[in-house]
């Protein structure tokens, strides 16, 4: 039989007749260092596990510390029984040596779960009491831990002390999994980087991550069921993404590299988080940043925000005074289309219901220790969070329409010679200008909400073609617009019922959405004087057309591709947003994309 002491020069049982030098280990922390800290160095990397590796059974002092009470023996053999590198040794069957009796150690220890587990005996400070447990394991009756699982499932360990909050702890573990599901990448710098962040985190070496650890493996990582994650997110190339968070330091700004490298997009973080501030000035200074943000060339359109920053947030009952969600207002107080990806341990879901009241369309919670996930649940809060960041993205257009239509607004209240009925039912407070972008931030990809826009952005359309300082129809006569230097050109005179004389030709033809075989206006020709023409007609239809593009092309220069863009627009307009006539092809749909595009018209025409 191979055994092993292990003490702190507080037994009797150290002198070389019962165990050889070779056979014993001396327990001395530097009490200057946390305990965890000091046995997992011993049991990874150190004399202990070399000890361990080397012996059939394991005797432990329950008393390794001047304090008698603390019981360091029984942490010690939790931290046998639950490290990984130790294999099949971690099964070893262990004896406490301690005056007390398995009743006492249960009452005065804090977790004392693990006395009650198989592979776990307890005897006297006595040369008897060690011949009977010689003897006894010799003739099979001290066996070793049988079942892993049983023993994890009969434990309890409580968190770290050390650690200030349940946040912490979440944030280091969730860390730690998804690290654990990534393909492996040694080729990547970011990866590495990674992996040694991960690898100093202080609450690996706890005992509370080693248990919660094994409870969370009841699922083993499975190649074939696909758990090995590759975290490239589509879409965010180029991107800038802010990042708030008061574990940027500890890890996460490693993991948003390596996934943001990946992706070819770039973290852009705030790190400067100080001990001795207070929260108000912690805001101030984040604050002082985002507005640097805002106002760069290349402003940030996307943050991923935590929000709780600041210690005193912990402590803190009002929702709407903790650190991050300050924040959060602010951002959205500067521009409410800068889009947010709350990020955080926070599990509460009216955490998640106030900040979609502020404008928050993104929410994801880091995985906790006390959710027990599988690998395949790790793997999806991945997918998720991964997700809310690409669809941010997608919709983060709308804090560049956001700046576009402020600058517009505010050029077109400079501006004189803009028609003020026109200019005030468009582009002030609540105007039409607004009422588009407002439809777009509740849903950008809602059919219904995009036929709207397209409603209301005809209607600007087509009222400013009709203002009389743009133009001067009759089309029973004559069309004029007025150009830009004042000057009147003449577009066309109606000759007689049939003829009419102008420097339009309408083009007819089928569009390629269109589900009829009736032809409508899809193109024009421009010539520089009045030709003869037959193409008009007084309907309103026709007459709406030639205004548009006649106002498009002659007063503003609009490309000839956009005004056909637009006369596509005004069909679809005509016959889905306006009237379901059943002339376009159910499969086809405008989307946002084309809101803006009208949006980038307007812009054209008025700033």
């Amino acid at each position: 039989m191979k055994k092993l002491l292990i003490h702190s020069n507080n037994t009797s049982f150290n002198n070389t007749e019962l165990f050889p030098l070779t056979e014993q280990f001396v327990f001395d922390v530097d009490f200057d260092k946390d305990v965890d800290f000091y046995i997992n160095e011993n049991l990874t990397d150190g004399g202990l596990q070399q000890k361990l590796e080397k012996c059939d059974i394991v005797f432990i002092k329950v008393s390794l510390s001047k304090n008698y009470l603390e019981y360091l023996g029984l942490r010690l053999a939790y931290h046998i029984r639950l490290t990984k590198g130790l294999g099949n040794k971690a099964y070893l069957p262990i004896v406490f040596i301690a005056e007390e009796s398995f009743q006492y150690l249960g009452l005065t220890y804090s977790e004392p779960s693990i006395l009650f587990t198989k592979g776990i005996y307890l005897i006297k400070e006595s040369f008897d009491d060690y011949q009977k447990t010689l003897k006894w394991f010799n003739n099979g009756r001290i066996k070793p831990l049988d079942d892993f699982t049983f023993f994890v499932n009969s434990i309890s360990i409580n968190p770290p002390s050390n650690y200030q909050s349940h946040h912490s702890v979440a944030n280091e573990w969730a860390l730690a999994r998804y690290f654990s599901m990534f393909e492996r990448d040694e080729s990547n710098e970011f990866y590495n980087s990674l992996r040694e962040k991960i690898l100093n985190l202080d609450y690996l070496k706890t005992l509370h991550f080693k248990y919660t650890e094994a409870k969370a493996t009841r699922q083993k990582f499975n190649p074939k069921k696909k758990h090995a994650y590759s975290p490239l997110i589509g879409g965010i190339e180029n991107v800038k993404i802010g990042i708030i968070d008061d574990e940027i330091n500890k890890g996460w700004l490693d993991f948003y590299e390596y996934v943001f490298n990946k992706s070819k997009a770039q973290s852009f973080p705030f790190e400067d988080f100080r001990k001795d501030e207070s929260r108000n000035e912690l805001i101030e200074r984040i604050q002082n940043w985002l507005l640097d943000c805002f106002k760069s060339t290349e402003p940030i359109d996307v943050f991923i925000v935590d929000i709780r920053l600041h210690d005193d947030d912990f402590s803190e009952q009002d929702f709407d005074n903790l650190s991050g969600v300050q924040l959060i207002k602010f951002i959205k107080s500067q521009n409410p289309g800068i889009q947010i990806v709350v990020s955080t341990a926070s599990n509460k879901v009216w955490n998640f219901q106030k900040c979609l009241e502020y404008g928050v369309s993104y929410y994801s919670i880091k995985e906790s220790p006390e959710t027990y996930s599988t690998r395949e649940e790790t793997r999806n809060t991945l997918v998720h969070l991964n997700r809310q960041i690409a669809d941010a993205k997608q919709k983060s257009y709308l804090a560049d329409l956001y700046r576009s239509n402020k600058y517009l607004k505010k050029n077109v209240n400079e501006n004189n010679n803009i028609d003020k009925e026109f200019s005030k039912l468009t582009f002030e407070k609540n105007g039409l200008i607004d009422q588009i972008y407002n439809l777009l931030l509740i849903d950008y990809r809602n059919e219904s909400i995009i036929n709207q826009c397209l409603l209301i952005s005809f209607h600007i359309l087509e009222n400013y073609c009709d203002l009389n300082s743009v133009g001067i129809w009759d089309f029973k006569k004559s069309g004029k617009v007025i150009l830009k230097n004042g000057h009147l050109l003449n577009v066309f005179t109606v000759m007689n019922q049939n003829d009419v004389m102008s420097r339009l030709h309408l083009i007819k033809g089928r569009l390629f959405f269109q589900n009829n075989n009736f032809e409508t206006v899809k193109s024009f020709q421009v010539y520089d004087e009045e030709l003869l023409s037959t193409i008009y007609s007084n309907s309103i239809d026709s007459t709406t057309i030639v205004k548009l593009i006649s106002v498009l092309h002659f007063r503003h220069n609009i490309d000839f591709s956009e005004i056909e863009r637009v006369i596509e627009l005004r069909y679809y307009r005509s016959n889905v947003a306006a009237h379901l006539t059943g002339n376009v092809k159910p499969d086809y749909k405008i989307q946002s994309v084309d809101i803006l595009f009208l949006n980038s018209l307007f812009f054209k025409i008025f700033s």
